[in-house]
């Protein structure tokens, strides 16, 4: 009788990981997976009773890939920015884990009011108040202009209808975060941002 081999909840989650980055999350399924890491489908059953249980955890570790990636471009002195240059930059250099993680069913769905408030979210907005010199208000408008700019940026960076080069990218950030912020009490001047 064949041994079989015994992996963990981590090894089959950094596994699925580096499918998702190959073939993305629309081509995953539990017989494909196993037929990738090698295996029968029974590991993956062993560590999870159902795909659904397994989509979760696999979520969370899209969540993490996708936190150690923006963690090298964010920097909380000009957190606008720079988070929103991480978010495109991470839809065109990894755009099945970006489309897995924001356009595919695993990404559920969110009012407004629920973007504003994730932790991220709201860090980076009460930082743009103090950046800024403006009100929650101001801050929580400007902040949901230019994500949901910079999230048709990156939608179309990911599925490759446009071509953009990395100083492209900051340019169009920089003028959308310029124009988001006329008509608040900012007076924006061209040092910042940084670039």
């Amino acid at each position: 009788m064949a041994r079989t081999v015994k992996y963990s909840k981590e090894e089959i989650l950094k596994i699925s990981i580096n499918y998702i980055k190959e073939k993305g999350y629309s081509q995953l399924t539990v017989r494909d997976l196993a037929k990738y890491i090698g295996c029968s489908t029974q590991p993956i059953f062993k560590n999870y009773d159902s795909f659904e249980k397994y989509k979760i955890d696999l979520k969370h570790s899209i969540h993490n890939d996708y936190s150690k990636f923006i963690f090298e471009y964010v920097d909380k002195e000009d957190y606008l920015y720079t988070i929103s240059i991480a978010y495109a930059f991470y839809a065109k250099k990894e755009p099945n884990m970006f489309f897995s993680m924001f356009m595919a069913d695993l990404a559920g769905s969110r009012t407004v009011t629920e973007v504003l408030n994730t932790e991220r979210n709201k860090e980076t907005i009460l930082a743009m108040m103090k950046q800024y010199n403006i009100s929650l208000e101001a801050a929580e408008k400007v902040y949901r202009d230019v994500r949901f700019y910079t999230h048709g940026l990156a939608t179309q960076l990911c599925v490759s209808s446009i071509k953009l080069t990395d100083q492209e990218i900051k340019d169009l950030i920089k003028n959308n975060i310029e124009i988001n912020l006329r008509g608040t009490s900012y007076e924006f001047t061209r040092k910042e941002s940084k670039g």
